[in-house]
């Protein structure tokens, strides 16, 4: 029988894949994916496209091009271990088209101001910016992010690991941040203890999506605040 009879087209060999990886984390669906990626041409092109999601280390930068040219289907960047010009990064990044909605850049010294910048004018469909653990986060950030990206739905800023200074403009942050992003409806902001009763009222006023609201460590806050602010969101 001709080999031509056992022919399957690329969409019915892209649901048998996508079947195989349904209930695998991560890893294992990237293990499985370049498996079959060896089998054959037609196999590499297919599971070139199914790759959503890259972790990008120190070791992986000099191949960076050819790895974002060849998963043209990414939607998630974590940048959470990469130690190097997080801001240089951030720029190559945007030289490619690439439909991302999630943005990881957690565990670094600082919120990299001009590589996001660079960043969201070329890639505008970011819903998704983890921001965990940063050394220092300061008002600029906090205006940074709701000028760059009015369209996340969810935001993760915390736990930074240094104290805050100048408050007060950081709460003024805060409010120009719920202000912006309209679409927001998952926040993390544990760790701002800068957060007053007035400013978490904001808060909820503003974002009128809001599901979720996580804030440990808010030594600003008193339970009558919290009370009061949810009534603004009974939703949550």
């Amino acid at each position: 029988m001709a080999a031509s009879n056992f022919y399957l087209p690329d969409d019915c060999w892209e649901s048998v894949f996508k079947f195989l990886n349904h209930d695998s984390d991560n890893d294992n669906s990237h293990r499985h994916l370049k498996s079959l990626s060896l089998v054959s041409k037609q196999f590499l092109s297919i599971t070139n496209g199914l790759r959503f999601s890259l972790n990008v280390i120190n070791p992986t930068r000099p191949y960076l091009h050819y790895l974002l040219t060849r998963f043209t289907n990414l939607t998630s960047l974590n940048l959470t271990c990469f130690r190097g010009d997080l801001d240089a990064l951030l720029s190559l990044i945007s030289f490619f088209r690439l439909n991302l909605t999630s943005l990881n850049i957690s565990n670094q010294p600082a919120i990299p101001a001009n590589g996001l910048r660079a960043f969201s004018l070329k890639i505008t469909t970011l819903t998704s910016l983890t921001c965990s653990k940063i050394d220092s986060i300061n008002s600029s950030d906090l205006f940074l992010i709701a000028d760059c990206f009015p369209l996340l739905e969810e935001l993760d800023l915390s736990n930074p690991r240094k104290s805050f200074v100048g408050r007060r403009s950081l709460r003024h942050g805060l409010e120009t941040l719920s202000l912006a992003l309209f679409k927001l409806r998952k926040v993390n902001l544990s760790g701002h203890n800068y957060i007053n009763n007035q400013y978490l009222l904001h808060l909820f006023k503003n974002c009128k999506l809001l599901e979720e609201v996580i804030l440990f460590d808010y030594t600003g806050l008193t339970s009558a605040g919290i009370a009061s602010s949810l009534r603004e969101r009974p939703t949550l």
